[in-house]
């Protein structure tokens, strides 16, 4: 296994890079806003015998990891440096490109704008990968950051965003992403895979609950000094032990009421639930799709979403994905 850090040219220093590392961590999800990752170097790196630490590395500093296998390396994580220690040895803690878009400042109003609209406003010099048609109706944000401004859409409205594939994802967790073949990738959980903290429920067994609401305020207030309000309806099992709160680009009690039993009806599989253990190839990464099958249980494969990777790299341990699954898609 081989990897490679790549610290990009800035106003202090040349580019360089580092190809001995003790470890490195990799955690991304479409539900963190950030994307983060954790670099240790040897405590032998010649290379900066002769240069402080503080003056190799600093807050901000562009990086680029490329992990694989036999000198094929993939690029796995773009993003700026966050925090350095002080001590030996080097602990190099990164976040993705958002660490750079929620500093954005935001002074904003709007009688009635649309979410595509609000970051096309705002997001500039970054593209965006947006496909809903949410309104969010009167805004205004005064001496605010993007960051904050992307807690609150994920906290009040169940907008996640986030950064994939050099793109700002907003309100799209789940996308098709293939390989270079046009495939999903597929893992036999007994030949290609590690370990695993998988539980196969059956449909019968699985509780869920579904909490939705509607992304706009379309519930007319009755009161002529209050506010229309958003739409809410639940639907699912009693005692449920899942529960899924979501909001849908919807505008009536009726098309978010078969939204939310529609969404039901998605939760309701058989499948697993849980994450698993692989290799670091094939190489996979959040919103995609990824194919199960085992070989003791045939009747037990399936096709589903990745909810988060967690990718380590270790001399002791190798070069391991932690792959968390989300919905079953068929």
């Amino acid at each position: 296994m081989n990897a490679e850090i790549r610290f990009l040219k800035n106003d202090r220093r040349e580019s360089f890079s580092i190809f001995q590392i003790s470890s490195c961590e990799i955690e991304l999800s479409w539900k963190n806003i950030c994307g983060k990752a954790e670099i240790i170097l040897p405590r032998n790196v010649k290379d900066f015998n002769r240069q402080k630490v503080k003056d190799v590395f600093q807050r901000g500093d562009k990086v680029e990891i490329y992990l694989g296998y036999d000198g094929d390396l993939k690029l796995e994580f773009s993003g700026y440096i966050d925090q350095v220690s002080a001590d030996i040895p080097i602990n190099i803690k990164l976040e993705d490109e958002m660490w750079k878009l929620k500093q954005i400042p935001v002074n904003f109003s709007s009688p009635n704008i649309s979410l595509k609209g609000f970051f096309e406003k705002v997001v500039k010099d970054y593209p965006l990968d947006i496909d809903a048609h949410i309104s969010l109706g009167a805004v205004r944000f005064t001496k605010v950051t993007l960051g904050e401004v992307l807690n609150k859409l994920q906290s009040d409205m169940n907008i996640y965003t986030f950064i994939r594939n050099g793109k700002l994802s907003v309100a799209k967790p789940y996308s098709d992403v293939k390989d270079d073949k046009g495939v999903f990738e597929e893992f036999d959980l007994e030949r290609n895979c590690v370990s695993n903290d998988l539980n196969y429920i059956s449909a019968e067994s699985r509780l869920v609950k579904i909490i939705g609401q509607t992304a706009q305020n379309v519930a007319k207030a009755v009161k002529a000094k209050e506010k229309d309000k958003k739409l809410k309806f639940e639907y699912g099992d009693n005692n449920a032990n899942e529960t899924i709160n979501w909001t849908f680009n919807v505008k009536t009690k009726k098309e978010l009421e078969e939204a939310v039993k529609d969404l039901y009806k998605k939760k309701k599989k058989d499948g697993f639930d849980g994450s698993f253990t692989t290799f670091g190839i094939p190489s996979v990464q959040h919103g995609q799709k990824v194919k199960l099958t085992s070989s003791l249980y045939e009747d037990r494969q399936g096709t589903y979403y990745i909810d988060s990777v967690k990718k380590t790299f270790r001399k002791d341990s190798g070069y391991r994905q932690e792959i968390g699954l989300g919905f079953k898609a068929f």
